[in-house]
């Protein structure tokens, strides 16, 4: 019985190996780093939450109110507030913040962006 070399050898096989070990090591490091960069968005998450807050006290004053949003609204902190449908504002570090939302109306649907301002965060746009 005679062999040929036409087929999958050992030196083959290993250099197939280490090409996918090379490929599977650049994928985790641009994975890492792409969950690292969504890190920052999970680290300010209780400035998130603010800005969820201020959001749905301007969602119940519209709604509670039966506004029609044909135009684009701005409802600032201090307004909701002094209407009784927010209390404070105050971030982890105990200091106070400030914001607004603006609501808009967009395919029918409205759409309510907090933007805040606090000591040591700014929402973008602000």
């Amino acid at each position: 019985m005679k062999l040929d070399n036409k087929g999958w050898g050992t030196t083959e096989m290993f250099l197939l190996s280490g090409g996918l070990f090379i490929a599977l090591i650049v994928a985790i490091f641009f994975i890492s780093r792409l969950y690292g960069s969504l890190n920052i968005a999970v680290n300010n998450s209780p400035y998130f939450d603010l800005e969820t807050k201020l959001s749905d006290a301007a969602k119940s004053y519209v709604v509670g109110n039966f506004i029609n949003i044909s135009e684009e609204h701005k409802y600032g902190y201090e307004f909701l507030r002094g209407a009784g449908y927010i209390d404070s504002l105050i971030d982890p570090n105990g200091n106070s913040c400030t914001g607004y939302v603006v609501v808009s109306q967009v395919d029918a649907i409205n759409q309510y962006n907090a933007y805040i301002s606090c000591p040591n965060y700014t929402t973008r746009n602000y």
